[in-house]
């Protein structure tokens, strides 16, 4: 008895072992999951799934509780659930059939008249690099070795990324047959999970200790809410970047307009420099055209960001990350060190979750503890004053 805690011979004998039970429990299953780490990524994209149509598919059910309502069919209030999901399924399959119909082939064929058009592009490229390394031989030897530096140690950081980043991407290659088999039943899993949400959160919550079941429910709240809401809108927001740098683009007169505007789109998904680097491409293309041109489509990226960062970004995603600029770049590339692709893309929601957590726990842990739910609130405010330590 003596080497055992003292805080430990303090709890009631039956709460001790409900702990062990748990203890034991989350164990097990946590060595589970980190032993199939490798084909859980298809089941994450379904739990992205439902996080991403959960609100569609409530509006629908209370559309069709309505009609139930007032047509009088039981059955169908019933069925509510179900049939939200799979009309929810339907108009997601819609979408993505339409923006194969109508986008793609557009797509397909400017990069095909890209492709073949590589070796203009590249000679324009080359003698406009030629014509810019003579005026640069021009310069003091001193300013060129401060420039050769600089050129340096930026081409060595972009290799760098670039290559944590593939490192992350390229994986999980060998398991086919639990990729198939993965990639079946994500479809079946999604829908069980948006039709039994309530139901599993319930029994998720009354399996845990009493001790502990308001903090995991308020902890659940917020982490719903963050990612639910950064989720939704990254999607909406890839999709108005999108076009809106497809409009603008045809409107300066760049050539592959649509392709560049696709691009923006999907490398939207990475925060802060994501639309820099979809500028990078369209600048090149425009300065195979004319260097007027590429300074203008230079101006015109500029333009496109600070109306991104000034309107679009508040209204679309809010304040769901309220991470600082230089906290981004930061953890994106600790990111990328760390899991390379995947990294890149998850880092800024998984900084923002983690540091609600923290500041959840460090209001339950204060001096003066908050009550969980006070706890909660006081964390999802982004003004509230810094939690002392």
């Amino acid at each position: 008895m003596g080497s055992t805690p003292w805080f430990w011979q303090r709890i009631p004998a039956q709460r001790r072992k409900r702990i062990v039970l748990f203890a034991a429990a989350a164990t097990t299953v946590g060595a589970t999951l980190w032993a199939a780490r490798s084909v859980l990524g298809l089941y994450m994209i379904g739990l992205l799934l439902a996080y991403i149509l959960a609100p569609l598919v409530g509006a629908i059910q209370r559309g069709i509780e309505w009609t139930a309502r007032k047509v009088h069919l039981r059955f169908l209030g019933r069925a509510a659930r179900s049939l939200a999901i799979l009309l929810s399924y339907l108009l997601v399959v819609g979408l993505i059939a339409g923006f194969i119909a109508l986008v793609v082939p557009i797509v397909s064929r400017e990069a095909q008249q890209l492709w073949a058009a590589r070796d203009a592009i590249w000679g324009q490229l080359t003698e406009w690099w030629e014509d810019v390394f003579a005026r640069y031989q021009l310069l003091p030897d001193r300013v060129q070795m401060q420039i050769d530096d600089a050129l340096r140690d930026l081409s060595t950081f972009i290799t760098t990324a670039f290559q944590q980043a593939l490192k992350g991407s390229v994986t999980a290659i060998s398991y086919t047959t639990s990729l198939v088999l993965g990639a079946t039943i994500v479809p079946f899993w999604t829908y069980f999970l948006l039709r039994d949400y309530a139901q599993l959160r319930r029994s998720l919550h009354d399996s845990l200790p009493d001790a502990i079941q308001s903090d995991v429910r308020s902890v659940a709240k917020m982490l719903d809410r963050t990612i639910g809401a950064y989720l939704r809108g990254q999607i909406l927001l890839m999709a108005i970047m999108g076009v809106l740098q497809t409009i603008v683009l045809t409107i300066v007169g760049v050539d592959y307009a649509l392709l560049l505007g696709v691009l923006t789109g999907l490398l939207e998904i990475v925060p802060s420099i994501g639309p820099t680097l979809a500028a990078v491409p369209a600048v090149l293309i425009a300065l195979a055209d004319s260097p007027g041109l590429a300074l203008l489509t230079a101006g015109a990226a500029v333009l496109v960001q600070q109306v991104e960062n000034s309107f679009i970004v508040p209204r679309v995603l809010g304040r769901t990350i309220g991470l600082h600029p230089v906290v981004m770049m930061v953890m994106l590339v600790v990111g990328t060190e760390i899991a390379g692709l995947p990294g890149l893309v998850l880092a800024p929601i998984l900084t923002a979750v983690l540091r609600d957590v923290y500041r959840y726990l460090a209001f339950r842990f204060a001096d003066e503890p908050q009550t969980p739910e006070r706890a909660l609130d006081l964390a999802m405010e982004r003004g509230a004053p810094p939690v002392k330590v």
